[in-house]
């Protein structure tokens, strides 16, 4: 990384990306996925250097990106989504990317930027959509007398971002001749929450999972079952903890994605939601592993199993995700 004095100080404008359902491709192009990867590398890269904008970051499909001046960091943005849009993508499929602006003056330490404002810029990209542009209210006010030329902002209103105290009014950049409609454009504004990244707790009977459905419904209430409490302190962060149902002891763990929130059984699998990760893991309740990580919307809090198909709704962007547990794919 840089030193710091190599490193742009003062007010700078910030740029996040990274591509949507980026597991779903992956699955679907096997080793090609690498070929988009670097196209999608190649593209907006050449996006950011025609705006000056200097790399800080990559990390798998993500960039972190500066600018020195906040119609610089929307013009590269506005090029990269033409130039991703534009492109001949392999087998037809789409390389969605989701990216999030804002300005600030964030501290600059030997390993690069860090402060408040550099993850108030992170959540604003969490929260939008494969093929959307996300602004804060410090860079609307910084760039909309200089938009580019066919670019107009639409008032998203105020949003509750993860982890951030002070709700931000974002804004979307429409780009003639892309898309502009997005779930987010149209859903009310999340309501804060509290959310600790903490285990989930399952009551376990491998030879029948319908015994595990209520063993399930009372740990995850206030309270649990008897030795849930002392149970929970014995389980890793960010894991689902396996708990006999006749002693409330734990029996094992089972790690799962960032702030699991919510369970299910069905299809012979137990189902659970990561709300940071944006995903659904499915453990194989015979092997206790996770067979699959399937990306899902924004913040999946809720969770249920129907029709041969798994339910899932996303809190943040407010849309409910239809999974295929023959395929492991969201279907619609």
């Amino acid at each position: 990384m840089s030193t710091r004095s190599a490193l742009p100080t003062g007010t700078v404008t910030m740029l996040f990306t990274d591509i949507e359902g980026s597991t779903r491709l992956l699955k679907r192009l096997g080793e090609g996925y690498g070929d988009l990867l670097a196209e999608h590398r190649r593209l907006l890269r050449a996006a950011f250097a025609e705006f000056g904008g200097r790399e800080m970051d990559t990390q798998g499909d993500a960039f972190f990106v500066v600018f020195d001046r906040a119609r610089n960091g929307v013009g590269a943005a506005v090029a990269a989504q033409r130039a991703l849009a534009a492109h001949a993508w392999p087998e037809g499929a789409e390389c969605r990317v989701r990216m999030g602006l804002h300005t600030g003056e964030p501290n600059v330490g030997d390993e690069g930027y860090h402060g408040m404002g550099v993850h108030r810029g992170a959540r604003i990209c969490a929260v939008a959509h494969g093929g959307q542009v996300l602004l804060s209210n410090t860079t609307r006010e910084l760039v909309e007398d200089e938009l580019p030329a066919g670019v107009e902002l639409r008032d998203l209103g105020e949003r509750q971002l993860k982890d951030i105290d002070r709700p931000e009014r974002v804004y979307q950049l429409e780009i003639d001749g892309l898309p502009s409609e997005f779930p987010l454009a149209t859903a009310e504004p999340a309501p804060a929450r509290s959310r600790r990244r903490r285990p989930l707790l399952l009551g376990v009977g491998i030879l029948a999972l319908c015994a595990l459905v209520a063993a399930v419904a009372a740990l995850l209430t206030t309270g649990g079952g008897p030795g849930s409490a002392s149970a929970a302190g014995e389980v890793s962060a960010n894991s689902v903890g396996i708990v006999n149902p006749q002693s409330g002891r734990i029996s094992g763990q089972i790690p799962v994605g960032s702030s699991p929130s919510a369970v299910t059984v069905g299809s012979g699998s137990i189902w659970v939601t990561n709300i940071d990760d944006h995903s659904v893991s499915r453990i194989d309740a015979a092997k206790q592993v996770v067979v699959a990580p399937i990306q899902v919307g924004n913040g999946p809090d809720g969770i249920v199993f129907g029709a041969g198909k798994i339910w899932v709704t996303n809190g943040l962007d407010g849309t409910v995700s239809e999974i295929d547990p023959q395929t492991n794919t969201v279907v619609d």
